[in-house]
Formats: structure tokens, sequence, C-alpha cells
């Protein structure tokens, strides 16, 4: 079962977040794996260039990271990543939208950041003879990367963690969005 930790970044809480995991060397790939595709490391200069809603950040210091061909579909030729013998996270981003019903002269005011997620699978269940565990190592860099999270404020309702950046965006009339389609709203706790 996976190990989810749910939280609202903002872009420089995004940037401060990937400069707590530079000391790591972890690697970033993207969520479908181009065949030339080389891994970046994870870095806060990184952050302001990336796009798409989704990666992995991979330990590769801690064991070789597994990928399969995707054999059908758009992007076939491609590659994904197998997060069960991989030692990954995968990391969804937190997104600064604008709401498209009120345009707004402010770029803040009437916008919404929807919120973000990091999972890792710690504990594998399954087939007893193919025993796939990860790494003491990989559990300890989770466990570091959730106390990093829970530094910031909690939310209210509770489930989430709300950076520095994003506690300020809500002040300034940004809306926090949870995730899926009518994902509820959420706020700083206190």
């Amino acid at each position: 079962m996976a190990d989810v930790i749910r939280f609202f970044m903002s872009p420089e809480d995004e940037i401060a977040f990937f400069r707590a995991l530079e000391p790591h060397g972890l690697t970033i790939l993207p969520e479908i794996v181009p065949a030339d595709f080389t891994p970046l490391p994870v870095t806060g200069e990184l952050a302001r260039t990336l796009e798409g809603p989704s990666h992995y950040l991979a330990a590769e210091r801690l064991g070789p990271i597994e990928l399969r061909e995707i054999e059908r579909g758009r992007n076939r030729g491609s590659f994904d990543v197998d997060e069960i013998r991989s030692p990954v996270i995968h990391y969804e981003r937190s997104i600064l939208t604008p709401r498209p019903a009120q345009p707004s002269p402010s770029v803040t005011e009437g916008s919404e950041l929807q919120a973000g997620r990091v999972w890792a699978e710690l504990v594998v269940s399954g087939n007893v003879r193919e025993n796939i565990g990860k790494s003491e190592s990989f559990r300890q860099l989770f466990e570091e990367l959730r106390a990093y999270l829970k530094r910031w404020r909690r939310s209210q309702p509770i489930g989430a963690f709300i950076g520095p950046g994003a506690a300020r965006l809500y002040s300034s009339g940004v809306r926090l969005r949870g995730e899926g389609r009518k994902g509820e709203l959420y706020r700083p706790f206190r």
C-alpha cells in the first residue's frame, strides 16, 4: 500500500522543496519517459523550469529504475516507470490556475491552487515468492521528506500541509482546492 502526503505548494515553496531534496542526489523523470531521455538532477533551479503536472523523483543510488516499454496507444515506444520495483517517489505538482468563470484583473484574485501530493510504495504486498520490498534507506528518505512537509501549516479540513508561500496566496484571495473534479476547499488551520 502506498504512503501518500498531500500538500499545497506555491512556486516558491516548490523551489525550497527541491533545494531541500538536493543533498539526497535524486533525479527527476517524467511520468511517460521518452526513449532518449536522460534524468535531470533535482535542484532549486530545475523547479523554475519544470513542466508537466506529475513526475517521478528517483533515488538511483538506492537501486535501478525499472522501466517498461509502452506497446500501445499514443505513447507507443516510450517507457513508464515500475513504481513497485523502483526506488521512486511519485510527485504531483500543486498547480495555480485562474478560475475560468470570472476573469479578474489580479493574478491571484479568483485563482485556485490545486492540491499536489507525493506517494511511494514502501510496503509491497502480493505474491510472497516475489517478495519485493524497498530498502531501509529509501524508507528513511521518504520519512525525511514527510518530516520536511510536516513543518508546514496543517489544513482545515485535515489531511494536507500548506507551504508558507501557499498560505500567503490564500490570504491574498487564492482558493485552495483539493484534488479531483469536485475537490473540496481547504484553508490553513488557525
